[in-house]
């Protein structure tokens, strides 16, 4: 049926099809269907692969097993699980308390009503259309900020979040390994200029109000210097100091979200952009 107009191997995230000599490379293929729905002729479908019939293995001879061989091994396998399982969570303990004083407790993933995504993929509509959910971006970043989508319109494609850490200037590992182009960066420059979110401050989290201490660790760590401390109280330049956010000047890195003391919530978050723009 196909008459060779190539629409099926122009339309392939992954670029495993070869029109003309009319084959797949199916090590590559993602599954996206991007070629079903652009072929006018039906030509292409997708269908499980098809399996060898495997002829049965000769039985082998079993020998017989006591009944105490059987009642020893079961013995020997709720023990070593049990050792498993009390190592396991003595271990877990150890991670969550700090010097054996004060359990810390992990940060929560604010609700952003828009996802962030990558500098360099340019919105969010053309690097859902480009990449291909290969997770070479996710297992080079250092910083862990990337991780797979739950959405099931971008099932396993990475977005960011900044529990773990933040995304560096500096750093570009995603946009050198993406075989497709989804993150495209021409140098570190071009990154530190474009904003993929804005941060947004919540008062009923930050610690100067909360707590009566003085923080300031988002304008600190801001590596744009888009955050200013100002005075809570506009008549008492002695109040409790609250961040400011300039957000024409933030980039959305996440500094400020990921190294905020409060918890279980950042008391400041980043919400994405559907079109990142350069600033």
């Amino acid at each position: 049926k196909c008459n060779g107009c190539g629409l099926c191997a122009r339309n392939c995230k992954a670029a495993c099809i070869d029109s003309k000599n009319h084959k797949i490379d199916y090590s590559r293929c993602v599954a996206c269907m991007d070629c079903i729905g652009k072929c006018k002729k039906g030509a292409i479908r997708y269908e499980r692969p098809h399996k060898e019939v495997q002829k049965p293995l000769a039985a082998e001879k079993v020998t017989d097993v006591s009944p105490e061989q059987v009642d020893n091994a079961r013995r020997a396998f709720f023990s070593a699980g049990a050792i498993f399982a009390t190592s396991t969570l003595l271990k877990a303990q150890e991670k969550k308390v700090d010097g054996g004083l004060a359990v810390i407790e992990d940060k929560k993933i604010p609700e952003r009503t828009t996802p962030i995504v990558p500098a360099g993929a340019l919105s969010i509509r053309n690097f859902a259309q480009h990449c291909t959910a290969c997770q070479l971006c996710v297992s080079v970043c250092p910083n862990q900020v990337l991780r797979p989508s739950g959405n099931l319109m971008t099932l396993m494609q990475p977005e960011m979040s900044y529990e773990r850490g933040y995304c560096r200037p500096e750093c570009a590992k995603c946009a050198e390994v993406c075989p497709t182009d989804a993150i495209h960066l021409t140098s570190l420059a071009d990154k530190s200029s474009i904003q993929i979110g804005h941060a947004v401050w919540i008062r009923k989290n930050c610690v100067p109000l909360t707590d009566g201490v003085n923080c300031g660790n988002c304008a600190r760590h801001c590596p744009v210097a888009a955050i200013e401390m100002v005075p809570s109280e506009v008549d008492n330049p002695d109040s409790p100091k609250i961040p400011v956010v300039n957000v024409e000047r933030c980039i959305g890195c996440g500094a400020c979200e990921n190294l905020c003391p409060a918890r279980p919530f950042s008391a400041i978050y980043v919400e994405g952009h559907e079109r990142h723009r350069v600033i």
